[in-house]
């Protein structure tokens, strides 16, 4: 991430959890006083909102770039995985209260979450489009699918081969319903 004090959010809650982190934590961890940041994010959720867009965003960028070069379909998901997938996984694997932070959430940080899960359907869509014939759903159907499915597992706390099998299989269904 690019915004220093968002980094200090992001360690502060895999230090402590979101649960435990207060405003005072990310200040200090910052170098910014709490008044900043009030003023800046209203309060631990709108830090929290403001992280979320940036990673969201930040991955968009990555996988827009990534579909472009992929040369075919297996190559494109094989980059959504390495980039939105395992990453969150590896992160969720390394804090304290990940369910927390997996529905702990408040309003902004929820409505960040929603819409980085949006823009990710709108990519995977354009990515499917032309590549399923038509008797499959609308690609914007089989993306929500795909996201949905991706989010819930990397989020559920399976072992990482259990996550690894099940990204296999959710791979070989979309290349098997691409085929004409």
């Amino acid at each position: 991430m690019t915004d220093p004090t968002l980094d200090a959010a992001l360690r502060v809650v895999s230090r402590y959890g979101m649960r435990r982190t207060t405003m005072a934590d990310v200040a200090r961890e910052a170098g910014v006083s709490r008044q900043t940041l009030y003023d800046r994010f209203g309060d631990k959720d709108g830090v929290m909102a403001a992280a979320i867009g940036v990673m969201g965003a930040e991955i968009c960028a990555r996988l827009s770039a990534a579909f472009a070069e992929a040369p075919d379909l297996g190559a494109k998901i094989d980059a959504y995985y390495r980039l939105a997938v395992w990453p969150v996984f590896d992160m969720m694997e390394t804090l304290p209260d990940a369910a927390d932070l997996e529905r702990g959430f408040g309003p902004a940080s929820q409505a960040a979450s929603q819409e980085a899960e949006d823009e990710k359907q709108a990519l995977l869509a354009e990515m499917l489009r032309g590549a399923l014939p038509p008797a499959c759903p609308p690609p914007e159907d089989v993306a929500a699918f795909f996201e949905q499915a991706t989010s819930r597992a990397k989020m559920s706390g399976v072992a990482r081969p259990d996550l690894a099998r099940f990204l296999a299989v959710l791979r070989a269904a979309v290349l098997a319903m691409a085929r004409p």
